[in-house]
């Protein structure tokens, strides 16, 4: 079986988000030994410095075909940005051959990729994980509505990430998705690489866990991560126990606010902003913690917290969308989105009653049901439903 992933870009050191979701989905495919291509448009603006044009390379075993042009353009200039999609796709026909499943991720790629299954005669699978969609129908712009409905009736089969997701998109675009998980990055070449059985990270210490006890946030430091609600549910539960840190990892727009309400709050000796780290530094910082928090607003997913759950972590997270998937009583806290004292509930209950958790059962569960050779046969099946 041959399959084509449309992305919206490959990952890079400078720019490790960048078609993350994409290329780790297409990876666990490689890994399971389907002949899987990458289509790389990225179209990001031109301030993101990279290389610009046209290439054409392996990476890990995939072939990848890469157009970055810095419009700085997704969601306008549809036209021009779909000539450039069929010309690239004509391209991968010419060097890889023709696809059997074509695979695009997000609405405004979905889009841009719609006129491919009638220029190819091969069948579409799209993914929708954007946040841009996953609000009331009243509250996603009449331009994201109209790309988001080219994306989804081109598609033979709509996919996305977690079931609340899926009831969204069945609402605002009355589409019937199956849920199919992102993937758990596993041991590879700058991904995580899993070890709940090293006890010398206080993640898997039975027993008492050693001081202070440190908690770690990984995500986009913007407004809808939820940091400053995390900041005043931290500084609450100071007052119960002040012998705890709190790490936040990421970097973004938002730092300035978010050092500033440190300063506000006197947490400046108890939170440390991090920035920006790669993946198996990231690792790092969640085995050399206890437990995990975000209290993000909305998530259609949520992959920070599987990453942290796949060490052995108990975690915090908010009732807005992914995390109501994977997050229960045996290795965290539901809290309402928006709630700080809420919030800080949880995270002194997890604190009393962290030797109670059980990492390696923890771990299994996340590993049982996001590891990319699970995931990989999801896609598996679903991909074979679709060919003659």
């Amino acid at each position: 079986m041959k399959v084509l992933i449309i992305s919206r870009g490959v990952p890079t050191a400078k720019a490790p988000l960048n078609g993350i979701f994409e290329w780790d989905q297409a990876l666990a495919l490689k890994n399971a030994n389907v002949d899987v291509a990458f289509l790389a448009l990225d179209f990001r603006k031109i301030t993101e410095k990279r290389f610009w044009g046209i290439r054409r390379y392996v990476r890990e075993g995939i072939s990848v075909f890469e157009l970055s042009l810095p419009t700085g353009v997704y969601r306008r200039a549809l036209g021009l940005l779909q000539f450039w999609c069929k010309q690239m796709y004509k391209r991968v026909e010419k060097h890889w051959g023709k696809p059997d499943v074509l695979h695009s991720h997000f609405y405004f790629m979905g889009a841009i990729a719609a006129q491919l299954p009638a220029l190819s005669g091969v069948p579409l699978v799209h993914t929708e994980h954007s946040s841009k969609l996953n609000k009331s129908l009243d509250a996603i712009s009449s331009l994201d509505k109209k790309l988001a409905q080219k994306a989804f009736a081109a598609a033979s089969c709509i996919t996305t990430v977690s079931t609340a997701y899926a009831s969204v998109l069945a609402q605002n675009f009355a589409v019937r998705a199956q849920v199919l998980p992102n993937v758990l990055a596993l041991s590879s070449s700058g991904t995580f690489s899993l070890s709940v059985n090293n006890t010398s990270t206080s993640s898997v210490t039975e027993g008492e866990p050693i001081t202070p006890f440190t908690w770690v946030s990984v995500g986009r430091l913007i407004q809808p991560k939820g940091f400053d609600t995390l900041l005043e549910a931290f500084a609450q539960t100071l007052k119960e126990d002040a012998n705890q840190q709190l790490q936040i990892v990421g970097d973004g727009s938002y730092r300035g606010a978010l050092q500033t309400k440190i300063q506000q709050l006197h947490l400046t000796d108890k939170v440390k902003l991090l920035g920006a780290m790669p993946r198996n530094k990231v690792q790092e910082c969640l085995a050399n913690a206890h437990a995990f928090v975000l209290l993000s607003q909305s998530e259609t997913f949520g992959v920070s917290y599987i990453e942290a759950m796949a060490l052995g972590l108990p975690v915090v997270a908010t009732c807005c969308g992914g995390p109501s998937d994977f997050v229960n009583a045996t290795n965290g806290c539901l809290v309402p989105v928006g709630d700080a004292a809420k919030a800080a509930d949880a995270m002194c209950k997890i604190k009393a009653q962290y030797a109670t958790y059980q990492p390696q059962q923890i771990a299994n569960e996340v590993l049982q049901k996001y590891a990319p050779a699970s995931v990989a046969k999801q896609l598996i099946t679903q991909y074979q439903m679709l060919l003659p």
